[in-house]
């Protein structure tokens, strides 16, 4: 009784592994379709080459239930992925990196309080936004999310590369370690000089959401092959 009790107890690990690992995958679909899909509407004057995605969860943007719906979907969905999937499955050697993950993405996906208004509205102004809650909140919350999002591959790779099944992924982490980084730099830059801000932001967020969508097709792999 004791080994099939191990055996169910080790299929039990197995399926919950390979269920977090598709919630993580399409966490990173939803929270993607949230600021791809509603920059469809926000009319002519927004534009996703010089505004960001932040601006997408303003007060007075059309339909800004839905942004804000899909990032928190995207945000829990990804937390859950990293604690519940995949900090068990690196056995503790990325336990630090899991939690980064999880409450990056978690402070990215939280779009409350909102931010007062959007910037291609013609009485606002990024001075405006900052002097909110919501702005405020907004700027220091993604900011450091995304800086800790940007600085995880690095540190994961050297982490991944000895557990079976995982080691494949160093060369991508370690590639996704030096690119995150300069992207960061880039949208710094692009922020202090005005131009193609939009643009920036949008790149280092696909880069963190395809190297996060890696790690959990890989827990799906690593998972099934185990089964």
């Amino acid at each position: 009784m004791t080994a099939v009790a191990a055996l169910r107890s080790e299929g039990g690990r197995r399926h919950s592994a390979l269920t977090w690992g598709a919630v993580g995958l399409l966490a990173q679909a939803v929270f993607a379709v949230g600021w791809v899909v509603a920059e469809t509407w926000q009319g002519p004057r927004y534009s996703p080459v010089t505004d960001t995605i932040s601006d997408l969860q303003a007060a007075t943007a059309p339909h800004v239930w839905f942004p804000v719906l899909c990032f928190a979907i995207g945000g829990l969905g990804t937390f859950g992925f990293a604690i519940f999937g995949l900090r068990p499955a690196l056995k503790g050697a990325g336990s630090a990196a899991a939690w980064k993950i999880g409450l990056s993405c978690l402070a990215l996906g939280n779009s409350f309080p909102l931010i007062s208004c959007q910037l291609s509205a013609p009485a606002c102004s990024a001075t405006t936004q900052l002097l909110s809650a919501g702005g405020l909140t907004d700027a220091l919350l993604s900011g450091v999310a995304l800086w800790v999002l940007a600085i995880t591959p690095w540190p994961l790779a050297r982490r991944v590369s000895s557990l079976p099944g995982w080691s494949t992924l160093r060369p991508i982490l370690l590639v996704a370690g030096v690119v995150t980084p300069a992207l960061y730099g880039l949208l710094a830059l692009a922020l202090f000089v005005g131009v193609w801000e939009g643009v920036a932001e949008r790149v280092l967020v696909a880069f963190c959401q395809l190297w996060v969508c890696l790690l959990a097709a890989n827990l799906v792999r690593v998972s099934r092959r185990a089964s």
